[in-house]
């Protein structure tokens, strides 16, 4: 009998040199979930795709930091910590409403994000 795959598609991402991810985010945006993971500050330049993997890449973090997430100690995945044998599936998008602000808030967020070289 053939089984079907839930998640096709799904590749496994190095967030940092010793956790690993499955997600089905594109390759194309793994540099900025890895940024967002990291801590790093949002690139202007990038277009929404790549923000919205920087924002799952802050929320991963967090998630690890406050313990909704765990690494798994036999392959170093990142898991949810009350069902360790389940891998997390980063497709979905944010269940909160967009919140729209006015231009001067939006410039003031760049400008707070930019980095000089």
């Amino acid at each position: 009998m053939k089984t079907i795959d839930r998640h096709p598609n799904t590749t496994v991402v190095d967030l940092s040199q010793d956790i690993l991810l499955r997600t089905t985010i594109p390759l194309d945006n793994h540099p900025a979930l890895r940024s967002g993971f990291a801590g790093y500050p949002m690139n202007p330049r990038w277009n929404i795709k790549k923000v919205r993997a920087w924002k799952t890449g802050l929320r991963l973090r967090q998630a690890l930091q406050q313990g909704d997430l765990i690494i798994r100690s036999s392959d170093s995945m990142l898991v949810p910590s009350d069902k360790e044998e389940e891998g997390i599936w980063v497709d979905k998008t944010p269940n909160q409403p967009y919140k729209w602000i006015s231009c001067a808030e939006w410039v003031k967020q760049l400008l707070k994000n930019y980095q000089t070289v």
